[in-house]
């Protein structure tokens, strides 16, 4: 075992001991010495400073002649440390035992921790390198064909006088080049993992950049693992703040957006290995610890699947030492789009400056290092043929273009992205290839590369026909792409947006916003490749803007990012089950002829089918519903917990390391005869504060009494009477001052509230509604949360209120249509 002292020399020595307790049973706790049969002192030592030490000790002259412990029972080691009070502690890694026990039937078998018991695949090693904000043209390679493209070369000065790039080139000149290759999401997160599931943001639900990767998706990487791959992790994953890899095996990698330089560094479960020096470039470090990993897996004679994450090229810039003097006096060249700001944004001025453009470039050529480290490496080895080599970055980036500095947008500069794969054992020449790709294909490409089958639940393509040169009848001629708020950066230029590219360049692009801003574009090489000319109100392009919409349509339902099912009309009103992309808004539209639409409400979507309910317009009286007194927030622990008498109900805050659910009870009202539910609306008072994640509305059911239902949002139980009523009752933009936030006129209390009434249709009274509101994250820390006036609360205006409006019987429109559309506002 590695044991590390953490022991303050002010207060030293410490002590380490490790002790075996014998014939313990199931006293595998103990706590004193007088617990277990015996206490055999194995290992002490004394600390006088912070150091790590490996210990290896023999264990069969202590242990050997100890009386055996009967099979299914356990034999336990127990470390103890001590010291003076406040003198620190000590943390033990890496605990293995090996050697040759008996069985329990006196029989021999041999356990060595080290060896990999799962069988060795055929498939060749994988290598993807992933630069971050890295554009389509920043390397000497496009610099020198771009005009082909029609396109001025920004910046020339990469290719002449010297290839500032020769290693990237390489895989361009060596491998296949793929002239159109796309990301379907423009930014880091959510891009990164789309590669890794094969999956479009909307349904694996990383739609921003501090969402952290479910630990239980299904990767290219987790399946790789399965079948006996050695799976490494190294450099910038993102993801929030999460610190874990799941699917990797081994990991060297930094939280979050990381430092150029004096970078801590985690292993695959989150443990800190070291950091960094402040002289040592990032991705110099990351480099070095994936060789070694490709070299030992090379040695063990085992294939693997290697990620390597550049935090090169995102800002704040800074390159290594070694390129510093780089393009010192270079310039770049001005394209048409400079002048041109996007509808959404006709005050942006950014992405101009011509310093950071030099720095972003001089950190491009230190990653360029970076990947002629890895190629010579396998050069090296001997197993470049059967190495798949992938590079591809996470979306591209502005320099000016339409005034712009970031990513995020619809425009070809955010979009596009160098994507190149050298695969000599698989490919049948070095090609440029037309056809598009996209993020979303890496995932699949990387199973079939490694003879593993893709499961229906990724939604990319292999592109090893393209890498074999052909190219099949049924290939993708369009992509959707989407964006949505990013609640890190709610102030940033860029809107959400959903549009669709077609192969021949037209693009059209539909703002959630504003309509008024929507755009349609002929981006082909001879067309308007820059995007100035507009043409989303041109009568010459209305069949083209008809059948895109058209289009659009089809594919955002294929691909489940709007897709509805499920109607149900009942007298009382209607009810649907909607499919929204997560994060996204959409509105549901009501008519009575089919020409005149009214919205009756808008909704955020949450990735999987939600049943919304649809009241029918009118109602003729109305009742409101004090909150229970009996309201209570749920707390994380075993078993978990309900707390009552707060003045306010804490949404997402702690106690201990989870977050914190709020519960309001409303008592049930009994109907006047005749009368129905209209409309049934929840009325909230709330504060955030600092809050950058959603809270969801969900009821747990109905009761005869008050006492606290233990749902709790992290450790659900199956029930089924609990259903989620509405996505983001809260988000980012609820005000950190207070405000009145009343529930969505489409959530579910309308039809879960009608059901009731007509299932129970001699009911007296005496019946609790449960409703609860729990976060979409659990950030750990008081300083992110929700707080709900409770109804315990002095201030009687706001406490919960649950708002009923009635109408007679049988009065509904003979017919009603409804329709769900992308965007919360506009026709």
């Amino acid at each position: 075992f590695d044991a590390r002292g953490l022991a303050n020399p002010a207060t030293s020595p410490d002590k380490l001991e490790l002790r075996y307790l014998a014939e313990p049973g199931e006293l595998i706790n103990a706590t004193s010495d007088s617990e277990v049969a015996d206490l055999t002192l194995l290992y002490t030592n004394t600390w006088i400073a912070r150091g790590v030490e490996n210990v290896s000790l023999v264990l069969e002259p202590v242990i050997g002649s100890v009386s055996r412990i009967p099979p299914g029972e356990k034999a336990s080691f127990r470390f103890v440390w001590s010291g003076n009070a406040g003198g620190g502690n000590v943390q033990i890694d890496n605990v293995a035992f090996s050697g040759v026990f008996k069985d329990q039937n006196n029989g021999f078998v041999s356990i060595d921790p080290t060896a990999d018991p799962r069988p060795i695949p055929k498939g060749p090693n994988i290598i993807v390198m992933i630069p971050d904000d890295q554009r389509w043209d920043a390397t000497s390679f496009m610099q020198d064909s771009i005009e082909s493209r029609g396109r001025v070369a920004r910046f020339p000065w990469l290719s002449n006088p010297v290839k500032q790039t020769p290693n990237m080139d390489r895989l361009s000149s060596e491998g296949i080049h793929f002239n159109n290759a796309f990301v379907v999401y423009s930014i880091c997160s959510p891009s990164r993992a789309t590669m890794l599931t094969g999956q479009y943001p909307h349904l694996h639900r990383v739609t921003d950049n501090h969402t952290h990767f479910p630990a239980t998706a299904t990767t290219y990487a987790t399946l790789l693992q399965e079948t006996g791959y050695a799976t490494g992790y190294f450099g910038k994953w993102h993801m929030g703040t999460q610190k874990d890899r799941p699917g990797f095996d081994t990991a060297v990698s930094f939280e979050g957006q990381g430092t150029y330089f004096n970078t801590e560094f985690f292993d695959e479960s989150g443990r800190s290995l070291f950091t960094s020096s402040e002289s040592d470039w990032v991705d110099d470090v990351s480099t070095e610890q994936a060789k070694k990993f490709i070299t030992a897996q090379h040695a063990a004679g085992r294939p693997s699947l290697t990620v390597l994450g550049f935090k090169t090229p995102h800002q704040p810039w800074a390159p290594p030492e070694r390129n510093r003097g780089l393009f010192s006096s270079d310039t770049a060249v001005a394209v048409p789009n400079l002048s041109v700001p996007p509808p959404f944004a006709p005050r942006a001025n950014g992405g101009s400056s011509q310093t950071q453009l030099r720095d972003y470039m001089r950190t491009v050529v230190g990653i360029d290092q970076n990947v002629g480290d890895i190629l010579a490496l396998l050069d090296d080895l001997e197993i470049a043929d059967n190495t798949a080599v992938i590079f591809i970055s996470d979306n591209g980036f502005f320099r000016g273009e339409h005034r712009l500095g970031d990513k995020r947008s619809a425009y070809e500069e955010s979009l596009r992205i160098p994507l190149m794969i050298r695969y000599p054992a698989g490919q049948s020449k070095p090609l440029k290839v037309d056809p598009i790709a996209l993020n979303v294909d890496i995932a699949p490409t990387i199973l079939e590369l490694a003879g593993v089958p893709v499961p229906e639940s990724m939604q990319g393509r292999s592109l090893l026909p393209l890498i074999a040169g052909s190219t099949p009848n049924d290939w993708r001629d369009s992509f959707i792409f989407s964006y949505n708020i990013d609640p890190e950066f709610p102030a940033a230029a860029v809107v959400p947006h959903l549009g669709l590219r077609r192969a021949d360049g037209l693009k059209l692009v539909n703002y959630s916003d504003d309509t008024s801003w929507n755009e349609l574009y002929d981006a082909s090489r001879d067309g308007d490749p820059y995007e100035i000319n507009n043409l989303y109100s041109s009568p010459e392009r209305a069949d083209d803007l008809a059948a895109m919409k058209k289009e659009l349509v089809q594919t955002t339902e294929r691909l489940g990012f709007m897709k509805a099912s499920g109607f149900s009309m009942k007298p009382q009103g209607a009810s649907w089950s909607v499919q929204g992309a997560d994060a996204s808004l959409f509105k549901i539209e009501t008519s009575s002829d089919l020409i005149d639409w009214q919205v009756v409400g808008t909704f955020e979507g949450g990735g999987t089918p939600t049943r919304l309910s649809l009241p029918v317009p009118g109602f003729s009286n109305s009742d409101v519903i004090e909150g229970n007194a009996g309201d209570y927030v749920l707390a994380e622990g075993s078993p978990v917990t309900a707390i009552r008498g707060f003045e306010t109900l804490r949404v997402g805050s702690i106690p201990s390391a989870g977050g914190r659910d709020a519960v309001l009870i409303f008592e049930l009202p009994v109907l006047e005869n005749g009368m129905e539910i209209a409309l049934a609306e929840l009325e909230l008072h709330v504060v955030r504060t600092f809050a950058q994640w959603d809270a969801d509305l969900w009821v747990l059911g109905v009761k005869d009494d008050t006492t606290p239902i233990l749902e709790y949002s992290e450790t659900p139980t199956g029930n089924p009477a609990v259903l989620k009523l509405e996505d983001a009752i809260f988000d980012y933009s609820t005000s950190n001052s207070g405000e009145t936030v009343t529930s969505n006129p489409l959530s579910g209390i309308t039809q879960y509230l009608q059901n009731f009434y007509e299932e129970n249709s001699s009911y007296a009274g005496g019946k609790y509604l449960f409703l609860r509101v729990n976060s979409t994250a659990d950030i750990g820390v008081n300083d992110q949360r929700y707080a709900i006036t409770a109804a315990e609360n002095p201030n009687i205006e706001n406490r919960p209120k649950l708002n009923l409006f009635y109408r007679p019987l049988g009065s509904s429109p003979r017919k009603q249509s409804f329709r769900v559309r992308y965007g919360r506002v506009g026709p």
